[in-house]
C-alpha cells in the first residue's frame, strides 16, 4: 500500500541522516509545485513537502509538469530534456 511505501521512504532517509545527493520523483513537493504555478496539491505532494523540509540534497529532479526549468535553485523540472548527473 502507498502508506507502507511512504513509511519505507522516511525510514530509508532517516537511516542516511536525511542527506542524499539527488532526489528523483514524479511530482514535486507542494511548495515547489506552487512556485512553478501548479496547485494540484494532494497526499503525494504533501508527503514530498514533508521530506523537502528535512532533507539535505544537491538537486531534486521531477517531471510530472511537462516542462523544463529550474525552480527555487535546486529543484529541476524535466520533461523533454536529458541530463547527465554523474
Amino acid at each position: 500500500a502507498i502508506e507502507e511505501e511512504m513509511e519505507k521512504g522516511m525510514r530509508n532517509l532517516s537511516l542516511h541522516d536525511w542527506n542524499v545527493d539527488y532526489v528523483v520523483s514524479h511530482c514535486a513537493p507542494s511548495s515547489v509545485a506552487a512556485v512553478a504555478g501548479f496547485s494540484d496539491e494532494d497526499r503525494l505532494t504533501q508527503y514530498l513537502e514533508k521530506i523537502r523540509e528535512r532533507i539535505s540534497f544537491q538537486y531534486w529532479f521531477f517531471g510530472h509538469y511537462h516542462d523544463n526549468y529550474q525552480v527555487l535553485g535546486k529543484h529541476i523540472m524535466l520533461y523533454e530534456q536529458i541530463i547527465q548527473i554523474i
